[in-house]
């Protein structure tokens, strides 16, 4: 099934309903959408999201408290990450899973997903949208969180948070065009480091993941005692999100 919604001048945006939750139920269509940027809309797009939304939550600012706790897509984070890590490529990637640990972690971060969490108890007649820049790491993060309460299988959440890269494909393009078209630079090692920057990895999801359990002990550990969703909670969402 394809989820995704398409925009003139918007990418990657899709609604989470369809995905399969627990015993089976899917996921209601209309209810959540995830997405990117919403910077440069045309006057169509506009009156396509009005259509769709009742709530747009944007992580304007940074998920984790600092600049150097984790990805903000904020442009002093970003210069200050390609200033580092724009000729280290592994660095890149190191970088990228150390932020998406902490994010299992950082007390900022838990305290702005209960936020949505509990706006998300109250769902009302359209849909509720949540995004980022790229719509990849606090969106992504936050996606997998919800979805994982829903009861969808950690595969599927895995291949959603994975479909960034192609929904985003042509913007990803774009920037690395643009960046290693300054001379001078070494494109062998600086477009590798671009690409672990502006993907997602299983890597990074991987290492959200682990964290969460090992702190935790499971990621119903997580669910429960970083944000407070425990099987009375998950039954409220499942009611509310999930296809009788």
């Amino acid at each position: 099934m394809d989820r995704s919604i398409l925009f003139e001048n918007l990418q990657n945006f899709r609604d989470l309903g369809g995905m399969t939750g627990a015993g089976g139920r899917k996921i209601k269509p209309g209810m959540i959408i995830r997405g990117g940027s919403l910077y440069g809309a045309s006057e169509k797009d506009i009156e396509k999201l009005s259509e769709l939304l009742e709530l747009i939550v944007d992580w304007h600012l940074p998920v984790l408290a600092t600049l150097t706790e984790g990805v903000s897509r904020e442009k002093e984070a970003d210069k200050n990450s390609f200033q580092k890590f724009m000729m280290d490529p592994q660095g890149a990637e190191d970088y990228m899973k150390k932020t998406y640990a902490h994010m299992a972690v950082s007390e900022f971060a838990l305290s702005q997903q209960k936020l949505l969490l509990e706006r998300l108890l109250n769902p009302g007649r359209k849909a509720v949208l949540f995004h980022c820049t790229a719509g990849k790491d606090r969106t992504g993060g936050f996606a997998s969180i919800f979805e994982a309460i829903l009861g969808v299988d950690k595969d599927d959440i895995l291949e959603d948070y994975l479909l960034t890269n192609e929904a985003s494909k042509e913007n990803i393009d774009r920037m690395i065009a643009h960046i290693t078209g300054r001379p001078g630079l070494d494109k062998e090692r600086v477009i590798p480091a671009l690409q672990a920057m502006f993907g997602a990895r299983e890597s990074y999801f991987n290492a959200f993941m682990e964290e969460a359990e090992r702190v935790y002990g499971s990621l119903d550990g997580f669910m429960e005692k970083a944000l407070g969703i425990g099987e009375e909670e998950k039954n409220r969402f499942r009611k509310l999100y999930l296809e009788p």
